[in-house]
C-alpha cells in the first residue's frame, strides 16, 4: 500500500508482513544532503505509524552520491531510530555489481542485520524468511 510519493520516492508499507519499503525513482539530480536526510527521516517516520520491523530500500533508480558528513549522520542518528522502531532487518536492493562488494563488508548488525540483493524478489525473501 502506498503511503507517500513524491517527485523523488515512493514509500509503501506491507502491513500483512510489518515491511516498510523505500523506493528511489528515476532522475532526480537536484537531490542535495539536506533533502536527501529529509527523505530518509520522512521515511523512516511511516515505520513508526505503521510499526514495521523489516524495511526494504531500493536504489536502483539512486543517482545522488551521499557524502561522508551524511553516512557518519546515519550510523548515530538514523539508525538509532531503526533501534527505536524494533527493525530487525534491512535490506538494500542494489545494481548486481555492488552486492557482493556490500555484502562482504563488516557490518555492526548489534540490533539488525543488513544484506545486499541485486533484485526486489530476493530482497523480500530474505526479509520474510
Amino acid at each position: 500500500m502506498q503511503v507517500y510519493q513524491d517527485q523523488f520516492y515512493i514509500v509503501d508499507v506491507d502491513p500483512s508482513n510489518d515491511q516498510l519499503s523505500f523506493i528511489w525513482k528515476k532522475g532526480h539530480p537536484e537531490v542535495d544532503h539536506e533533502r536527501f536526510v529529509a527523505a530518509c527521516c520522512n521515511f523512516i517516520g511511516y515505520g513508526f505509524e505503521y510499526r514495521s520491523d523489516k524495511i526494504l530500500i531500493d536504489t536502483l533508480n539512486f543517482d545522488y552520491t551521499p557524502t561522508p558528513e551524511f553516512y557518519a549522520w546515519q550510523k548515530t542518528k538514523h539508525h538509532d531510530r531503526y533501534r527505536k522502531l524494533g527493525i530487525q532487518r534491512v535490506a538494500y536492493v542494489l545494481h548486481e555489481e555492488y552486492v557482493a562488494q556490500m555484502n562482504n563488508m563488516p557490518q555492526d548488525e548489534s540490533s539488525f542485520v543488513t544484506r545486499y540483493f541485486a533484485n526486489t524478489t530476493s530482497a523480500e525473501a530474505w526479509l520474510n524468511q
